[in-house]
C-alpha cells in the first residue's frame, strides 16, 4: 500500500485454503447452487496470523452468470465482504464452461478464449490485450485433457493488471461435466485508490466428484433458488470492527479505513475516486433532548471554512425508527466544485452517528442514486467496551 510522501510499503502475505461444498448446476451452465460444507483460510501478513470467520446462516449460495458479470449471494441476506472474498475464488466452474469451444472435441485442436470470459474467470474488470489459447492434448475413454496457456492485460478496480495463466483440466464428454481443475495465476497489479497493488502466484485445484444427487440441495430447493436474483442480491453488510453499527452497501464501494472512531467507504469507477462516505459513532444523547438542527447546520459551515459555498437543502425525515437529519452543502476544494452530503442518525434510545458523503459535482447522480438508501440500512449495535466516539455533537463534522 502507498503511505503518505509516496513511498510503497511491501507485505509478504501467504494465503492458504480449503472448501468442501455440495453443487448443483442448471442445464445451460448460468447458475449454480451451492450449500457449504466446510470453509477453512489462513492468512498470515508478515508475522501476524488471521483465520475469517464464515457465519453457518451464508453457507448457501447462489451463483448466476450472464454475458456481463458473475454474481455470488446469499438468499439468507448479504453476506460481509470478508465472507464474499473467501468465496468469490477465479476459476468459478460456471465460466470455466464458457472456455470450452463450440466445436466438437477432436485432440489437436486449438482454440482462443474470450476476453470476456477471461475478466470473469479471473474476476478482475477487464481483459485489453494479450491471448489466452485452449488445446486439447489427448481424447481416451471420453475423458479429454484440455490446457489452457497464455498472458493478458487487463484492468481491476480501474489499475493496470498484467496476468499469466495456466489451466489444466480433464473434461468427461459422455456427462459434460470437468473432473478435475488446476489453475495458476501469476499477477501484478498496480496500487489503487482503494486496493492495494499485488505480486501474487495462486494456485487453485478443484475435485469434482459427479453424482446424480444430494440430499443438502433438493428439489424444492432448487425450485425456489433457480430464479433471477432480486433486486439487492448484490449489496454487502458492513459490520465495522468497533463502530457499533452496520449498514448495507453495493459492491462497487470498497471499505478504505476501518477504526473505532471512524469507518470509511470509498467508490472507485475505471480507477478514478467518484465518492467517499465517512461514518462516525457519536456519544449517546438524552433521549428527552431534542436534536438541535441549527446547531448541526452550523456546525457542518463552520467545519468545511473556506471551502463552504452554500446550503444546498436541509430536511428531517423517519426511517423506521430512525430519525435522520440530511442537510446537502456544496462549495470548493481548491478550483473543484465539491458536494457534501452530511446525515445525523439517531434513534429514540439517544444513539446518534454522522455519515458524511462527499464527491465532486460532476459525480452527483452517481452518489444521489447511493447516499439515501444506504442510510435507509443504517443499524445500531452496542459498542464494546471504552470504544472512542467523537467527542460531541459541536465537533461531529469531517473536514475532506
Amino acid at each position: 500500500p502507498r503511505i503518505p510522501g509516496g513511498e510503497v510499503v511491501s507485505q509478504k502475505i501467504d494465503v492458504t485454503g480449503k472448501q468442501r461444498y455440495d453443487e448443483w448446476l442448471n442445464s445451460t451452465n448460468t447458475r449454480s447452487i451451492r450449500q457449504y460444507k466446510a470453509i477453512s483460510s489462513a492468512i498470515a501478513i508478515d508475522e501476524y496470523r488471521v483465520r475469517p470467520k464464515f457465519r453457518r446462516q451464508s453457507t448457501l449460495i447462489v451463483t448466476d452468470l450472464n454475458d456481463t458479470r458473475l454474481l455470488l449471494y446469499s438468499p439468507s441476506g448479504p453476506m460481509t465482504s470478508e465472507e464474499l472474498e473467501l468465496i468469490n475464488l477465479q476459476g468459478n466452474l460456471l465460466v470455466l464452461y464458457q472456455l470450452l469451444p463450440d466445436a466438437e472435441l477432436e485432440t489437436g485442436t486449438t482454440f482462443d478464449a474470450r476476453y470476456m470470459t477471461l475478466a470473469k474467470l479471473l474476476g478482475i474488470d477487464e481483459v485489453s490485450g494479450g491471448k489466452v489459447t485452449g488445446s486439447v492434448s489427448s481424447l481416451e475413454n471420453s475423458i479429454a485433457v484440455l490446457n489452457w496457456t497464455g498472458s493478458i492485460t487487463g484492468a481491476a478496480d480501474g489499475v493496470a493488471t498484467d496476468i499469466d495463466l495456466i489451466i489444466a483440466t480433464q473434461f468427461n464428454t459422455s456427462t459434460g461435466r470437468f473432473s478435475s481443475v488446476k489453475i495458476r495465476i501469476k499477477e501484478n497489479r498496480k496500487t489503487g485508490l482503494a486496493r492495494p497493488g499485488l505480486d501474487v502466484v495462486a494456485n487453485i485445484n478443484l475435485k469434482i466428484l459427479d453424482v446424480p444427487s444430494t440430499p443438502t440441495i433438493g428439489e424444492t430447493l432448487i425450485s425456489r433458488l433457480d430464479t433471477p436474483p432480486v433486486r439487492g442480491s448484490d449489496r454487502i453488510i458492513l459490520r465495522p470492527i468497533a463502530s457499533g453499527f452496520t449498514i448495507y452497501h453495493q459492491r462497487n464501494w470498497t471499505v478504505f479505513v476501518d477504526q473505532p472512531q471512524m469507518c470509511v467507504l470509498r467508490m472507485i469507477k475505471n480507477g478514478e475516486l467518484v465518492g467517499q462516505c465517512s461514518i462516525s459513532r457519536l456519544p449517546n444523547r438524552d433521549s428527552n433532548q431534542p436534536i438541535d438542527v441549527e446547531k448541526f447546520q452550523s456546525g457542518i459551515i463552520g467545519s468545511l471554512g473556506d471551502q463552504f459555498g452554500q446550503v444546498l437543502d436541509r430536511k428531517q425525515y423517519k426511517e423506521g425508527d430512525l430519525h435522520v437529519i440530511r442537510v446537502a452543502v456544496v462549495g470548493q476544494n481548491g478550483d473543484v466544485p465539491v458536494q457534501w452530503n452530511y446525515y445525523h442518525i439517531s434513534n429514540p434510545a439517544g444513539q446518534q452517528a454522522v455519515a458524511v458523503f462527499t464527491f465532486e459535482l460532476t459525480n452527483e447522480p452517481l452518489i444521489t442514486k447511493h447516499d439515501r438508501s444506504m442510510v435507509s440500512t443504517f443499524a445500531f449495535k452496542e459498542l464494546p467496551v471504552e470504544t472512542p466516539t467523537a467527542q460531541n455533537q459541536q465537533n461531529t463534522t469531517v473536514r475532506k
